[in-house]
């Protein structure tokens, strides 16, 4: 086994055995710790994968979970043996430790060896003997005791002020009447080689501005901490910042939009939330979205405001989220169509919008969700992207012209006024031709469903849900158009599968 990767491979001895490992998370740690080696014109979160597929061919991993839409490894296990492997030529550097009713004598015996620990904590008291390890780089926090943890907090800042990694984790699901950490020290400033922050199902409402003196920070994702809505003045510094879970845009005293040209790094996936406190045009412009050429996956949350327009995706952009929790705006985006990259796209509450985007012109769009209040009555050939002598992607001639080409999946969600789906160009134009799965649940007034799609062979998967006209429409056998529908495989029809 290559250098480079063995010490990859020992650090996983910070797991406890049995540990659902994430493998972006594992990637990001691996970086924080300077295990990643770079090579000329590559990025090192693509070096890492391959660390991880180095380990994975050679069953170092196992019991793969993959997500649904291309397969990809999302989280994985080590056997036992395996992991007693990677702990061995450690000493001990890395270690995994339950706190919960056992005695800590293997805490107070070796902690000024310990390197990297994980540390789960119940009711017990926290173990001060964890402070004398004053190397640790790596620090892993879960607790289910605000008590613990809290008072704590301080001290740990300024003791262990070699961590390049700190993950802090309170309890999830439906005991969280705990409230598990409200407030982040200031002294967090301390941590001046910490690359690795992340706060998960904690209490939080706002990070202190003192983080904006971590000048180190890669990676800083805040998960699941649901009162949490403000980032400090001045995030901008944070210039090395490579992952980031979300940006929020403030009204007045946090950081705004502008903070986001500095971060020239970021890369994966973005959430950006308070688009409605965006002054104008200019501000929006000025964060430089579009430059942004290593984000994949982004979300535009807005909660007001006009200014969509100024907020163009990175040409690469592969899913996109937009989402308006108020009443909407009329259009949508002048560069919808333009992104030609994009995989997935999911549009939310555009109220007032009274036609749907010409979509189809998308050449790479594998799944697409429209959810939400809008105020389309009828869906027709400007759908396809056909309207107003617009021009598809397509092969040849106009007769072979194909209209969502590489579209998978479909779903329709809560458009209440809609009534009529028809293509009146859909004899000379391919739709759809890789269609699996066709959703539609509370579309309340929609009548029927294009004859083309339905009898489509690459069909798997039909859902009509609270969609009263379509359930009578397609009821198995005797409903009017059954026959239809009838050769798909699974059919749930009025919450019944057929």
């Amino acid at each position: 086994m290559p250098s480079v990767i063995k010490r990859s491979f020992s650090y996983c001895a910070i797991f406890p055995k049995d540990y659902n490992i994430e493998k972006v998370e594992l990637i990001k740690l691996w970086l924080a710790q300077g295990y990643i080696r770079p090579k000329e014109n590559k990025e090192l979160e693509m070096i890492g994968e391959e660390y991880f597929d180095y380990l994975a061919a050679r069953s170092f991993f196992q019991e793969f979970e993959r997500e649904h839409t291309e397969g990809l490894v999302v989280r994985c296990k080590m056997h036992d043996i395996v992991h007693d492997f990677a702990q061995y030529p450690t000493k001990n550097e890395c270690l995994s430790i339950e706190a919960n009713g056992h005695p800590l004598s293997l805490i107070n015996n070796s902690v000024e060896k310990v390197r990297h620990s994980m540390l789960k904590l119940g009711y017990d008291s926290f173990p001060d003997s964890i402070f004398s390890a004053k190397k640790l780089p790596s620090f892993l926090i879960h607790s289910t005791n605000k008590d613990l943890i809290s008072p704590v907090l301080p001290v740990l800042f300024d003791q262990l002020t070699c961590l390049r990694t700190l993950k802090i984790t309170g309890i999830s699901g439906e005991k969280r009447y705990f409230r598990i950490i409200v407030e982040i020290p200031k002294e967090i400033k301390k941590l001046i080689h910490l690359r690795f922050l992340k706060l998960v199902w904690l209490d939080i409402e706002e990070l202190p501005e003192t983080c904006c003196e971590l000048f180190n920070l890669q990676t800083l994702e805040v998960l699941d901490c649901r009162s949490f809505r403000r980032l400090p003045q001045g995030f901008g510094k944070l210039v090395n910042l490579r992952n980031l879970s979300e940006f929020i845009v403030s009204r007045s005293g946090g950081c705004k939009l502008e903070d986001l040209r500095q971060l020239k790094h970021l890369r994966g996936s973005l959430k950006i939330q308070g688009l409605g406190n965006v002054r104008d045009a200019d501000e929006a412009k000025s964060a430089e979205l579009e430059k942004k050429k290593n984000l994949l996956d982004l979300v535009l949350s807005f909660d007001g405001g006009q200014r969509i327009e100024a907020l163009q995706p990175p040409p690469n952009i592969e899913s996109l989220r937009i989402e308006y929790h108020y009443i909407g705006i009329s259009g949508w985006p002048s560069w919808i169509v333009s992104l030609n990259k994009l995989k997935k796209l999911v549009l939310y509450q555009f109220y007032l919008c009274d036609t749907m985007p010409p979509l189809g012109k998308l050449p790479f769009l594998e799944i697409l969700e429209i959810r939400g209040n809008w105020n389309v009555k009828r869906v027709g050939d400007e759908f396809l992207g056909v309207g107003s002598g617009d021009h598809l992607h397509g092969i040849g001639t106009s007769s072979s012209v194909i209209a969502f080409p590489k579209l998978k999946q479909v779903l329709f969600y809560n458009i209440c006024h809609w009534e009529e789906w028809d293509f009146g160009k859909g004899d000379s134009i391919t739709i759809m031709p890789q269609l699996k799965k066709l959703e539609f649940e509370r579309c309340t007034e929609l009548k029927s469903v294009p004859e083309q799609l339905l009898r489509s062979t690459t069909l798997e998967e039909l859902s009509i849900v609270e969609c009263p006209i379509l359930v009578e429409r397609y009821k198995k056998y005797t409903g009017q158009d059954w026959s239809l529908v009838s050769h798909i495989p699974s059919i749930k029809i009025g919450g019944y599968y057929g």
